[in-house]
């Protein structure tokens, strides 16, 4: 093999490991009638640095250098404070996803040449997803730092990068994530279809990738899971799955999505395992209160009142003395309140937002109570089920919450507890029928795989998720 084709072969390779990732460039210089190849991530490391001290050096240098060993001319007289010589050819990767740049010989001989790009400067706190363990970066709206965020934390050739263009107009770019060999093929190419499929005129965020991939809005869950976090991004990677990185979008979007992904949280993976036991219990509590509470008191209310302890009966009679409104008005109209509470409190600019909030719930809630118009048990379930809503970070989630509660209201108010099961029954049968790109969405409870229920309350450092054996097979509903 001459000199030539060792590096030949040794670039050739690495775009084969690599999947030709589009934020790995290769520049070639001759230097003397040798060729010298530059490899560098432009998502990890400084294109000032690289095109100041070595790119322009060298080109405006070529024509004066006399020394036939052009490796050991660059090795001496690139300025640089960390140059590294290294042999094998499997830590080039390594090395160009840790912000390096590496210079590969024709004679297979190879430099690494420091050039991090300093991106924690531009990289704000994550606002919406707020931890008391773990790293507390965000993505930003820089689509090469949003690369470089994930580069960094997996630094491996598997990782593979596939950039697509969508918009008419706007020609954004949308990277999609994988490791090579954990992804399932089949989601791989399914979501691929997806993108392809896509044809509008502009993408503003990753919002418009996801209501153009989805094939219907009758399913108020979302079926997919969105992050600002880089590090919950990487653990999903880790996992099998995908994520999608848009530009000009401080989101990533992780795919496929189970129903059970909004009850973890990016800092479980951070704290002991019994630790997390109890939040995803509370987290599942909170979703079941937030649900069924207000149905439940309807039901007991307007059809049930023999459910009811005698004890427990005289207290609510008496609270309900005089309040001239049905229970499902009481409920309706104050967490009607309750929101647009909640709605004021996220749009009001500055920081005196959740100090109204509160104050205009207390005063509203103590004033009607008073006022008689309503009873003090409906505040108490009211702010039960609002509260244990704010468990969740995913306002899609909680959106859904909203919708599920209204429905089981309905369901109580016309046939109290039967209406709530039958109701509950719709729900489940909803669940389970639906798939988030090809994986069924209520996974692993159904099918059912023993081997990944520890993971439900457990996570583990070495929780995995392998799509490619729980295919949908039974005609689900694609989402």
């Amino acid at each position: 093999m001459t000199s030539s084709n060792k590096r030949e072969k040794i670039v050739n390779t690495l775009k084969e490991k690599t999947n030709n990732a589009p934020d790995i460039k290769y520049k070639d210089f001759i230097i003397n009638k040798q060729n010298v190849t530059f490899i560098y991530s432009m998502s990890v490391s400084s294109s000032t640095s690289i095109n100041d001290f070595i790119l322009r050096r060298l080109d405006e240098e070529k024509g004066k250098i006399k020394d036939e060993n052009i490796y050991e001319y660059i090795k001496n007289f690139i300025p640089n404070n960390n140059i590294i010589p290294f042999d094998k050819k499997e830590d080039i990767s390594y090395y160009v996803m840790s912000g390096f740049t590496v210079a590969v010989f024709d004679d297979g001989r190879l430099l690494a040449f420091e050039n991090r790009a300093s991106i924690y400067g531009s990289i704000s706190k994550s606002e919406n997803e707020r931890g008391l363990k773990g790293p507390s970066d965000a993505f930003s709206e820089n689509y090469q730092f949003n690369m470089g965020m994930i580069r960094r934390r997996v630094k491996t050739e598997d990782l593979w990068i596939d950039e697509k263009t969508i918009g008419t107009k706007s020609k954004t770019k949308v990277a999609m994530f994988y490791i090579k060999g954990l992804t399932s093929e089949e989601t791989i190419r399914n979501i691929n279809e997806k993108l392809d499929k896509i044809n509008i005129d502009y993408v503003g965020n990753t919002n418009y990738i996801l209501e153009a991939m989805s094939n219907t809005n009758r399913f108020i869950l979302p079926t997919n899971l969105s992050t600002e976090r880089p590090d919950f991004a990487a653990q999903m990677l880790m996992q099998g799955r995908i994520v999608l990185i848009v530009e000009n979008s401080n989101e990533a979007i992780i795919l496929p999505c189970l129903f059970l992904d909004f009850f973890k949280n990016p800092e479980d993976y951070y704290e002991k395992g019994l630790n997390v036991i109890i939040s995803r219990t509370v987290r599942f509590v909170a979703f079941f209160l937030t649900v069924f509470t207000p149905a439940l008191y309807i039901s007991l209310m307007a059809f049930n009142w023999e459910s009811l302890p005698s004890g427990l009966l005289i207290s609510f009679s008496v609270q309900r003395e005089g309040v001239p409104f049905s229970s499902i008005f009481e409920i309706l109209v104050m967490s009607l309140m309750f929101q647009i509470l909640r709605e004021s409190d996220l749009r009001f600019p500055g920081k005196g937002g959740s100090s109204i909030s509160i104050v205009g719930a207390l005063v509203l809630g103590q004033a009607a109570v008073e006022a008689g118009v309503v009873s003090p048990i409906t505040i108490i379930i009211v702010g039960i089920a609002s509260v244990s809503s704010l468990a969740f970070s995913s306002i899609d989630l909680i959106n859904a919450c909203r919708w599920w509660q209204l429905f089981l209201i309905i369901m109580a108010w016309m046939f109290g507890f039967v209406g709530v099961l039958f109701g509950s029954l719709i729900i489940l049968a909803t669940l389970v029928s639906q798939s988030s790109c090809g994986v069924p969405y209520f996974s692993p409870f159904e099918p059912f795989s023993l081997k990944e229920q520890p993971n439900v309350i457990i996570p583990t450092k070495k929780e995995k998720f392998h799509p490619k054996n729980i295919f949908k097979k039974d005609g689900r509903k694609e989402k």
